[in-house]
């Protein structure tokens, strides 16, 4: 590229501007004509929707897979032939277009690359050429930029809507969101309506993310069907609406009528496989080049593709080839081994091959589990076989294995429904797919019998599939400020292209003033951007599950983790270990409590000969049977007792043998038939017994329940005067307290009668017989936990199912409740409403939590009195931030406690370990499943390390604040990446039309955008929890500062070092294109000079020592000695640097432009590698400003410009020729040139030979000391500034200002008393980096608050 004698343009120059507008005509020709048939296609189509009166949208039933209520609206569209070629011409169009650009910019590198040279020739040259290029590069773009972002909505509007489904080819289904915050609310000014209308279209995009377009597909028999949501939808005529197929709900006696007649007959089981299709969830996964295409049709590779193929086509093949494998490595990893490997593994877990016994017609058959259909009566195989659908047990008992599902590790036994009318299905008579049977026994070739009645992805199974393939979606700041980041670097690079083309720059030729624009945009936004933000999520990671052994499915919630400001705690299992001890009974005799008798808890045959002795000689009789038959525990054939830890612990202390419906005693001499079992019931909160003595015969009833419901359920004669007080101390001991009450039924009473007595007269009239208390042990590590988390401030609370006074002492022992002040319990009744009282103490009488003298009391609340507090705003917004304990909850209560701290603004994580906790686990910001099962999937961490500690919980946080610290490092690093060389490249361009060199570029690039960033993510976190949490705000003042801070002072350095360059009595200015008549393409030649040489050294040891010092190891990373890596890339760049500016002239030099002579550049060709991967910057002459002396001698012998033949050097010499022939007289003679030696002052200096830009060695050593000082000063910044006193002195502030807001005593305790909770001087007291969806609340909450 060196040996340029200028093209001949002026011959050319028709042909040149024929051949360019011919093919610009052409392209744009084919844009209007595409154009305007589509604008007449839009009104034909206009027109047929405003007939249809706009009654296309139906309502659609969709079962959501976390049970959170979702509007969805179904619209029907035909395809149109007419419609379908006019999209797919624009993807043609884009196509074609991209094609030729690609094909057309291998030409323009001609006779390089093996390219022809017929296009150069028929264009006219390179500028001919690159005109038609960039204009069709440039539509290309913007068609495929609005492809992307519209393809959904483009596939509709090419399509003819229909009034009836029934018609359709494809259905769009859209979810109704509200797209409204407190945002939307704008002024009535200019400003405000542009802010409108820019709300408008942003609202427009957001809606089309939220339709999916479907095809219908027909089957052989016209059943109309889609598939949504792994769920299928069948066509039905009476509504003329899609709905889901794969449920049904039975009633008893529909079951066993079904059984009766031999199941389903071959017909009705065609007919349903028909509507309903087979048992399967059917997980997609698109093939290699399915997912590719999926992937890069992304908008942020169309930027990357502008950045790519400007660099490519501006002579810069070698950048332009590494931003081009760096956008394909990064997209085909993250397609091929992230996205995809993941949609396998969901896709191998759905599946399910098994054979299956079923009833049709009377007969047994042998089917695949993929042929089961709704109805299909099953006999069950056990030795742990996977059930193939959800069903209800009809005949015999199963014993599963639930943990796939709820995580709980204890097998449950499964009942069949009682054949009556009165009789209810509950979840005890449910069999759930994928859980494992471990033991089934009934009439039927000794197995259990039972009715489908889910399958595919409406089973249980399904549901979590569907869950882990349609997580949650979360809003976390960082993603939400990313466009207003990348708003104001439009507006920046709107500046930078508007001074581009303004007359301040003359860049010779608009196509090189088109490309350095383009180049500037690509530099703004690099893609190592999003690639270095999911480096350091993909490192924590690796490292959660290497180090801590923390499973993590979404690695974009590690972050976000770093952020949890409460963390929400399931007790048992969680705080607690997972069993219980059977402890001690409390028997009730003639209205008051007897002796306590207590029991062993140890679990050796010496602990159980005791027990069984003490339950023979100290528990009543009616007591005794009452502990030996009201459960629902059975045995496995191997004598392993089977059902709920509590009542196995109970079993396990009483000793009683279980038979199939006999239970006796050790000795044999009591015997108990169990006539009727009353299952766990969630609305009732009780469980029961009817058992007849096989002695005397006598109907006993026993009902078991929490010490509230048994209570309240007995006849109030039966209950101690001092029941509540006693119950009340053994719940502040820490027990798990339920009770037992009984009756009589007459003997008489027949087993039909018995059947269909309803559960209400057996619970009537029960009398109390005494108090179950179990202990809970807390594990070993967990009040260490959550004084880690105290002292991070992070605040913690309890969630529990238990009963409010145990949560209550669990939440003391651990620390969750402050042992220095009080504690009131708030319950609610229908007649009385909402009453706190002080548990702790014996006087009646109700306590007001707003009073003086217990404002700063800590609260503990009830279901029902959470309910009502939930239910009334008003009054829960004025003591939430008080609550400590939630008892008595349901899952869907967690849910609501989760989800209303969200909507408060704070960061909510969520533990705890079993089936109940899946829907808190999923809704939380980051839930952590405390289990190994395959329902931890919902959750997207994981852990049963150390047999379920706590611990992990900080290392998670801890984990998650490094990775979050690590994000917004590299995010600061590349924002001062893109101002600053960004201004440095513009105004080297403004100053003279200068640039940097290609290997400049490069190291940019590959070296510091890639190696030291890879480092930047190395950083581990720290050992212990900060008092305050990082930062994730984009543009609050500290990420403002970190930003601004290395760029003005870069700025300011690098005019102070110009303005010393300047100052040298050895300077030249030069301006390549006008002094020596460089060719605009010729940009990599355009760093040979001295300014660019000092703007160089000050851009890399800016963005280096920004890189270096942005991971500083302070409050969340260890510190930054500790990651050897980043020192050892840092030192050697620092050393590289200030070797470029104090050695002397050396190959290693004439790379980087830097201290240059040209005889080392062109010794720099022996460098092989760095020679074969340069565009013309290495290996060549130095077109240093000595040039301009020899080109103005040279132009005394024909040199003069005309027809653009000026000289430069060329190799070999790189001097002026000794002759040249010239026309003298008509006759060509050799005349002898007289130019200036190689080695005279004007062409060599210090000890560089030819044109050169050396420094004098002493100005060396100040530009070294200004660049010493400057790193020191940056060093000294962020230490003292942002790590340093300053910080701690704005944080300590920020806590003034908030206990000014908040009640002192009540901020103090949640803080462990100590700075603000966040490191977010910059952000003020509120803790805003999760929006709720719905904006309906912006409260300010403080910083350490949660």
């Amino acid at each position: 590229g060196q040996e340029t004698s200028p093209h001949a343009a002026s011959a050319m120059a028709e042909l040149i501007n024929e051949a360019g507008v011919t093919v610009i005509i052409v392209f744009a020709v084919a844009v209007l004509v595409l154009f305007g048939l589509n604008v007449v296609f839009q009104v034909f189509r206009n027109e047929t929707l405003a007939r249809l009166d706009g009654s296309i949208g139906k309502p659609l039933e969709f079962h959501s897979p976390d049970d959170e209520p979702r509007s969805f609206t179904q619209y029907g569209f035909k395809s149109s032939l007419i419609g379908v070629v006019l999209l797919y011409s624009w993807v043609a169009l884009f196509l074609f277009g991209y094609a030729w650009m690609v094909f057309f910019c291998w030409l323009s590198y001609s006779p390089q690359f093996f390219a022809p040279g017929w296009a150069l020739e028929i264009f006219g040259g390179w500028n001919g050429l690159l005109a038609p290029w960039l204009v069709i590069f440039t539509f290309v773009h913007i068609i495929g930029m609005v492809l992307i972002l519209t393809w959904d909505a483009m596939r509709t509007r090419f399509m003819m809507p229909v009034a009836f489904m029934g018609t359709a080819s494809h259905v769009m289904i859209e979810e109704e969101v509200s797209f409204m915050t407190d945002d939307n609310i704008v002024d009535p000014d200019v400003i405000g309506r542009i802010k409108s209308r820019a709300m408008k279209i942003k609202g427009r995009f957001n809606r089309a993310k939220c339709r999916t377009v479907l095809p219908v597909k027909v089957d052989k028999d016209r059943t109309r069907r889609i598939e949504y949501t792994c769920v299928r939808y069948v066509h039905h005529d009476e509504d003329d609406c899609f709905h889901p197929t794969g449920l049904v709900k039975f009633t008893a006696e529909q079951v066993h009528q079904t059984l009766r007649r031999g199941g389903l007959t071959s017909e009705e089981a065609d007919e349903t496989m028909r509507n309903c299709g087979k048992n399967e969830i059917n997980v997609y996964v698109p093939g290699i080049v399915e997912s590719l295409v999926k992937e890069f049709a992304d908008f942020t590779y169309v930027f990357n593709s502008i950045g790519t193929w400007a660099y490519m086509v501006f002579s810069s093949w070698n950048i332009g080839i590494f931003w081009l494998l760096l956008t394909l490595g990064s997209g085909m990893f993250r397609s091929l081994f992230i996205v995809r490997p993941n949609q396998k593994k969901i896709h191998e877990l759905a599946q399910l091959h098994t054979e299956c016994q079923v009833l049709r017609g009377g007969e047994w058959l042998t089917v695949q589990a993929s042929s089961i259909v709704l109805g299909d009566v099953i006999r069950v195989d056990d030795n742990s076989a996977k059930l193939p659908c959800d069903g209800v047990v009809i005949e015999g008992s199963l014993v599963v294995n639930e943990s796939m599902l709820t995580g709980e590790p204890m097998p449950i036994q499964k009942m069949s429904v009682e054949n009556s009318a009165n009789a209810s299905i509950t979840k005890k008579n449910t069999a759930y797919a994928g859980t494992a049977c471990l033991q089934s026994s009934g009439p039927k070739d000794g197995k259990a019998v039972m009715i489908a009645t889910a399958v595919g992805a409406l089973t249980t199974r399904g549901q979590l599939v569907r869950m882990v393939l349609f997580p949650t979606s979360v809003r976390f700041k960082y993603n939400d400020q990313l466009p207003k980041v990348y708003m104001i670097i439009c507006i920046y690079m709107v500046i930078l292209c508007a001074i581009y083309v303004s007359p301040l720059m003359d860049l010779k030729s608009w196509i090189a003033t088109y490309l350095m624009v383009l180049c500037t945009i690509a530099m703004c936004l690099s893609p190592m951007l999003p690639v270095s933000m999911v480096m350091g999520q993909s490192v924590t990671a690796r490292r959660l599950e290497k180090k801590h052994k923390i499973g993590c499915l979404q690695p974009g919630r590690i972050p976000i983790a770093g952020k949890i400001s409460t963390m929400v705690f399931d007790k048992t299992g969680t705080i607690t270990k997972d069993g219980m001890d059977f402890d001690a009974v409390l028997p009730v005799d003639g209205a008051s409590f007897g002796t306590q008798v207590s029991f062993s808890i140890d679990d050796d045959t010496k602990a159980a000969t005791h027990n069984m002795e003490i339950v023979r000689t100290k528990v009543p009789h009616g007591f005794r049977h009452a502990l030996a038959s009201c459960h629902t525990v059975t045995t496995l054939r191997d004598g392993t007792l089977v059902g709920n830890a509590v009542e196995v612990s109970m079993v396990k202390t009483v000793g009683w043998k279980i038979g199939d419906s006999v239970i006796s005693s050790p000795s044999g001499d009591e015997k108990l038939e169990v006539v009727k079992k009353l299952d766990f019931d969630h609305c009732r909160m009780t469980s029961g017994v009817v058992v007849r003595s096989v002695q005397t015969g006598d109907l006993t009833v026993y009902m078991k329940g929490s010490y509230e419901k048994i209570q309240s359920i007995s006849i109030p004669a039966s209950v101690p005067a001092d029941y509540d007080a006693r119950t009340q101390q053994c719940a502040k001991d820490g027990y798990y307290v339920l009770g037992i009450a009984t009756k009589s039924l007459p003997r008489g009473l027949s087993a039909q009668e018995l059947a269909d007595m309803t559960r209400d007269s057996l619970e009537a009239g029960l009398s109390i017989c005494g108090l179950l208390l179990f202990r809970n042990e807390m594990k070993k590590d967990s009040a260490q936990a959550i004084e880690d988390l105290k002292r991070g401030a992070i605040r913690s609370v309890i969630c529990t199912g238990d009963n409010a006074l145990t949560g209550i002492s669990i939440g003391k022992q651990c620390g969750i409740v402050s042992e220095r002040r009080g504690v009131l319990l708030g319950e609610f009744s229908p007649d009385s409403g909402l009453a706190w009282r002080n548990p702790d103490s014996e006087a009646p009488g109700a306590c007001d939590p707003h009073s003086a003298g217990f404002a700063d009391w800590q609260l503990a609340v009830t279901q029902g009195a959470w309910r009502h507090l939930h239910s009334n705003p008003n009054e829960l917004e004025a003591i939430w931030m008080r609550l400590v304990v939630f008892a008595r909850m349901k899952p869907e209560d967690k849910i609501n406690v989760v989800k209303y701290f969200q909507s408060r603004n704070l960061v909510v994580g969520m533990c705890g370990d079993g089936g109940n906790d899946c829907g808190g686990l999923r809704a939380a910001h980051a839930g952590l499943a405390l289990s190994d099962a395959e329902a931890s999937m919902v959750s997207p961490f994981a852990t049963g390390r150390d047999g379920k500690s706590l611990i992990t919980v900080v290392d998670l946080i801890r984990e998650g604040r490094a990775c979050l610290a690590t994000n917004m490092a590299t995010f600061q690093y590349f924002m001062v990446y893109a101002f600053t060389l960004t201004t440095i490249r513009t105004v080297l361009a403004l100053y003279a039309a200068l640039s940097l060199g290609e290997y400049v570029w490069l190291t940019l690039d590959v070296g510091i955008g890639m190696i030291m960033v890879w480092t930047m993510t190395q950083s581990e976190p720290t050992e212990t929890l900060c008092n305050y949490r990082p930062t994730a705000t984009l543009l609050g003042p500290r990420t403002l500062v970190s930003i601004v801070f290395p760029y003005v002072s870069s700025m300011i350095v690098l005019l102070i070092t110009w303005v010393m360059l300047w100052s040298q009595s050895w300077y030249h200015k030069l301006n390549p294109l006008s002094d020596i008549h460089l060719l605009p393409s010729l940009w990599m030649l355009r760093g040979d000079n001295y300014d660019s040489a000092v703007g160089m050294e000050c851009l890399m040891l800016t963005l280096v020592n920004t890189a270096y010092v942005n991971t500083y190891g302070g409050p969340f990373r260890r510190n930054i000695i500790r990651n050897i890596w980043l020192n050892i890339v840092y030192a050697l760049f620092i050393f590289g640097l200030f070797f470029l500016m104090l050695s002397n002239s050396n190959q290693f030099n004439c790379l980087y432009r830097v201290n240059c002579g040209t005889g080392q550049s062109l010794e720099a060709r022996d460098l092989v590698v760095f020679a074969a991967f340069s565009a013309g910057g290495v290996g060549g002459c130095f077109l240093g400003p000595q040039v301009s002396v020899w080109q103005e001698q040279m132009m005394r012998y024909g040199f003069d410009g005309s027809d653009d033949n000026w000289w430069l050097p060329k190799v070999p010499t790189c001097a002026p020729p000794a002759t040249v022939t010239m026309v003298v007289n008509g006759t060509e003679t050799s005349v002898p040139t007289d130019t200036a030696p190689v080695d005279s002052e004007l062409i060599s200096q210090f000890g560089c030979v030819g044109p050169n830009n050396c420094f004098d060695p002493s100005f060396k050593w100040q530009l070294a000391a200004v660049f010493a000082a400057f790193l020191v000063v940056n060093h000294l910044f962020v230490k003292v500034v942002l790590h340093g006193p300053v910080a701690a002195s704005l944080r300590k502030r920020q806590q003034q200002g908030d206990r000014r807001l908040y009640n002192a005593t009540d901020y103090a305790d949640n803080t462990s008393e100590s700075d603000s909770g966040e490191d977010s001087w910059e952000e003020g007291a509120s803790d805003q980096d999760l929006v709720p969806h719905n904006g309906t609340s912006n409260t300010a909450t403080p910083a350490g608050q949660p």
